[in-house]
């Protein structure tokens, strides 16, 4: 947490205040979804690799299917996995218990029964996807991940330097600038499981959820930051140049 200099002037230009700034970009959910068409890329793979040719057109023409039904089952587990815990946060402790539960029942099933003797009740679960359902399915999700993750992302960003913040809108004149009287930053509890492990946190990535609340003539304002690459690191940042006064500003 860094206080600024208390007091409002004038809004520098950027010019003015040297190279010395970071962007800081927030993504939407669909960032966590690399997971799934990464997994379905693999199960295209392994399908191709050890499927089996079943002829369903009336043409003659063959399709490939994995032999087993845990293929398909675990693919659509995955994508229902994250598309749960990427709207219904668990956060902090929260998401290390509700792991450990999750652990336990999985290790407690496979114990007492056996996963295939549990599906050997339920006919219906016996889930079969052919070769090129998994390709055209990672293929658009894939196109889908890019264009949200590369443009549609980066819109808007924020842009700090040394007392001076931000708000930019690319493609348009949109945007607003502050000095920066009383900034504060705070980062919120992180979700192991979207933010540590689908955001690559065991690379050196991980993702994270940041507010910045700082004071203006009219009142408080606030930015909430969401998904945010690095999200450490860029903290430390911010407020190393918030808690640096420009020239400009002196």
């Amino acid at each position: 947490m860094t206080t600024a200099a208390a007091g409002v002037r004038p809004t520098p230009p950027l010019a003015a205040l040297g190279k010395e700034r970071i962007k800081v970009y927030q993504h939407s959910d669909l960032i966590y979804w690399w997971v799934v068409w990464a997994y379905g890329y693999f199960c295209a793979l392994l399908t191709y690799l050890q499927g089996r040719p079943v002829v369903l057109a009336d043409d003659g023409r063959k399709v490939l299917f994995h032999p087993s039904a845990w293929l398909g089952i675990s693919f659509v587990a995955l994508a229902l996995f994250v598309l749960i815990f990427t709207n219904a946060r668990a956060r902090g402790v929260k998401s290390l218990v509700l792991f450990l539960v999750l652990l336990v029942i999985g290790f407690g099933v496979q114990i007492l029964q056996g996963w295939d003797g549990l599906l050997s009740y339920f006919p219906l679960l016996l889930v079969y996807m052919n070769q090129a359902f998994y390709v055209l399915f990672s293929s658009i999700l894939l196109l889908a991940w890019l264009f949200t993750v590369l443009f549609s992302d980066r819109i808007t960003y924020w842009e700090f330097a040394p007392g001076l913040i931000s708000r930019r809108q690319r493609f348009s004149e949109g945007g607003e600038s502050f000095a920066t009287p009383h900034l504060q930053t705070r980062r919120q509890s992180d979700d192991i499981f979207v933010h540590r492990v689908l955001g690559l946190w065991f690379l050196g990535f991980g993702t994270g959820d940041l507010d910045i609340q700082f004071s203006v003539p009219s009142g408080e304002r606030h930015y909430h930051l969401q998904n945010v690459w690095r999200v450490g690191a860029v903290e430390r940042e911010i407020n190393r140049l918030v808690a640096k006064q420009g020239p400009a500003l002196r």
